[in-house]
């Protein structure tokens, strides 16, 4: 029988979603899973330290709170479309020159 008490990986704190007992956010863990270059769940694992069973707690708060995560992501996309790359201030600028 498998009668082994529930472990949870996540809790909010400080506002956010994060490992418990560690300052990783769910939302970093996301976006390089999702919404950013498509990491690998063991590549994450091994950047921050986390095992499997974290990251699998990570996707499954993120299928669980999808609309709102996918939204907060648009909402940032949107606030940092019009900002320039840094480059690209150099160049306007004559920075380092």
């Amino acid at each position: 029988m498998f009668n082994y008490p529930p472990i949870s990986h996540i809790e909010i704190r400080d506002g956010e979603a994060k490992i418990v007992g560690r300052n990783v956010k769910v939302k970093m863990v996301i976006s390089r899973l999702i919404h950013g270059t498509g990491a690998t769940i063991p590549e994450v694992m091994e950047q921050y330290h986390l095992t499997q069973a974290q990251v699998m707690a990570i996707l499954a708060y993120y299928y669980d709170h999808q609309p709102a995560i996918d939204a907060d992501f648009e909402h940032e996309d949107e606030i940092v479309k019009d900002v320039p790359a840094l480059s690209d201030l150099f160049a306007k600028y004559q920075w380092g020159k």
